[in-house]
């Protein structure tokens, strides 16, 4: 029962909601923290991200405003100044903050810090008599510090002194997942916001317009069409990429999150949610799906990290999957297999940050996630012999994570070079 509490808990600590993507969200948040603590008007900003954050927000549209980028994002967080909302930061602006933001963000360059943190934003900014500093670090929405014309307001490390400890998944294995998800109590789950609805309605809204690539909405165009069949595979597909193309373009629709990523949360719910309405399953059936898809993506993320080189949507899709084989039935050795089959069919998918293109690489891990739950429920799994994968389980995901972490230790690094140099980069800059 003791691991049960602190399974929801992990539960309710990394599922939580975000508008936009969680990128430029964590950069508006550190601006509006700053903001919010500065006397007089803003006449400067400066903004310090970690490559990964620049890489993951540079090309995504930002909600309410029609324009993409970190620069405008964070202008906006500092004319918001409302970091309560955390990584809604940027939801409800008026057009006259709109117009307010982009007047700051003309003059607005984002720098790069080089240190080895994942997740960093330093945002500095000046009413021309005083500077107010603010540091988001190592999660999406966590303020690790806080100054005031260098006096320190507040200092945080995680688990220390008077801070919240983050419960950490390495305590767990995935049996105990598996084992609070088919036997904790219905009310339980209940309790907690697992996406259903959030992610659904941003699906719905993708497929009613023409959103990003329309990747979603094309699939469902081929299906009502005869050339793609309308069964599990396809609406997963459908309703997931859908649901990321409205969110890549800027919705004004919040989603629920999964380890600081939004579209890691429409990847593992949306699929799910495909599965349950085409196979008529109950309420209850969706609730343990959802959450041992949801845990089962933490587990893995614990391992190889909450941004890295590889496209978030192999892990999100491997709690899918595992979220499938319940509704089928299966049993935890089938889920072992759904994940084994996910890591050994789309470990190869690079992250080369966020944009509108990224409804295809999730379309794409949607349906190696239906296959990897269709050929676990019928006991196939990839062999031990293949590549990375191992008879364990957790072996086979400390491989994947040396990989990522050993193997492509320079990836980012080239990717965002490749980014930052392309030639329409360089001409829009000059536009």
């Amino acid at each position: 029962m003791r691991n049960f509490l602190e399974i929801l808990a992990l539960l309710k600590q990394e599922v939580v909601p975000a508008l936009g993507c969680t990128e430029p969200a964590a950069v508006a948040l550190a601006t509006a923290y700053a903001a919010s603590i500065l006397p007089g008007p803003i006449t400067d900003i400066q903004v310090k991200v970690s490559p990964s954050i620049y890489k993951n927000g540079m090309g995504v549209g930002i909600p309410n405003t029609g324009l993409i980028g970190l620069e405008i994002a964070a202008a906006l967080g500092a004319v918001c100044a409302n970091p309560q909302k955390q990584l809604e930061v940027l939801e409800d602006i008026s057009p006259l903050q709109l117009e307010a933001g982009k007047k700051l963000a003309a003059g607005l360059e984002i720098g790069i810090n080089p240190d080895d943190d994942n997740i960093y934003v330093e945002a500095i900014l000046s009413d021309g008599k005083h500077k107010s500093r603010a540091i988001i670090r190592w999660r999406h929405s966590w303020l690790y510090l806080l100054e005031l014309d260098d006096a320190i307001l507040k200092c945080q490390t995680i688990g220390e002194g008077d801070a919240p400890k983050l419960i950490s998944a390495s305590q767990f294995r995935l049996q105990d997942y598996y084992d609070f998800c088919t036997q904790v109590d219905y009310d339980t789950l209940l309790q907690i916001d697992l996406g259903e609805a959030l992610n659904r309605k941003i699906a719905d809204y993708g497929l009613s317009d023409e959103m990003g690539m329309s990747v979603g909405k094309m699939i469902l165009q081929q299906i009502e069409l005869g050339l793609l069949g309308d069964d599990i595979h396809h609406w997963a597909m459908a309703l997931t990429a859908a649901a990321t193309d409205a969110r890549m373009s800027g919705c004004n629709l919040p989603v629920m999150a999964n380890t600081g990523s939004g579209n890691q949360g429409l990847s593992i719910t949306l699929p799910i949610i495909a599965a349950v309405e085409k196979l008529g399953c109950s309420h209850e059936q969706l609730l343990r799906a959802l959450a041992l898809g949801h845990l089962v993506t933490v587990h893995i993320k614990e391992k190889i990290g909450l941004l890295s080189s590889l496209c978030g949507c192999l892990s999100a899709s491997a709690g899918a999957a595992s979220g499938i084989v319940l509704l089928l039935g299966g049993d935890y050795l089938k889920v072992e297999y759904a994940i084994k089959n996910m890591i050994g069919n789309t470990t190869g998918m690079l992250c080369d940050g966020a944009k509108g293109g990224c409804s295809l690489k999730v379309a794409t891990n949607t349906s190696a996630a239906v296959q990897a739950a269709l050929l676990a429920n019928m006991g196939t799994c990839i062999s031990s012999r293949d590549g990375i994968i191992t008879d364990d389980i957790d072996e086979t995901i400390d491989n994947l994570a040396d990989y990522i972490k050993n193997g492509l230790q320079d990836t980012d690094q080239a990717i965002l070079n490749i980014i930052m140099n392309k030639k329409n980069n360089k001409e829009a800059k000059h536009v």
